[in-house]
């Protein structure tokens, strides 16, 4: 009776398995939340990275290229894209829309492997600070361009 309390019960006995928890609930709601998280996040196309240096390097002549040069103005944040390598106020095209820009792009390749056949890719130079989204914009722009389809797109590194 060494078990029984003073109302002559006997205590139940606890079993070793009652004291693990469940853990498949709190599993569940982690990967939930997980997908959560990755279905409303956004990536930001137009966050600013140092290109890489050229690990291979091999060159691409301008001369047989269609030229096109991204800069970036880091104090003020505006971004300017120029027609050819010369970066003339004239050759500038404007930024204003997304659309219009690709568009610009699209028929100076267009005109420029019209006038020069021989031209066998296309040159994007870009400053360090200008950002990924912007090339990735001229870069659909080229894509417009039913000349350039078959042709290479070089974008501009270091070389060291």
């Amino acid at each position: 009776m060494a078990d029984d309390d003073q109302s002559g019960i006997p205590k139940p006995k606890r079993k070793k398995e009652d004291a693990e928890l469940d853990m498949t609930a709190m599993i569940d709601v982690t990967f939930l939340l997980l997908a959560f998280f990755v279905v409303v996040s956004k990536m930001d196309p137009q966050k600013t990275i140092d290109l890489p240096v050229a690990s291979v390097t091999f060159n691409v002549p301008e001369k047989n290229c269609v030229v096109m040069v991204a800069t970036a103005d880091s104090s003020t944040e505006t971004f300017k894209v120029y027609k050819g390598s010369s970066m003339n106020e004239a050759d500038l095209i404007p930024l204003q829309d997304p659309d219009l820009l690709e568009e610009e792009v699209g028929a100076y390749v267009e005109d420029e492997f019209t006038r020069n056949p021989t031209k066998e890719a296309v040159l994007i130079k870009g400053e360090g600070d200008v950002r990924t989204g912007l090339i990735e914009m001229i870069k659909r722009g080229v894509n417009l361009s039913e000349l350039a389809k078959t042709r290479k797109i070089h974008v501009a590194v270091e070389e060291k």
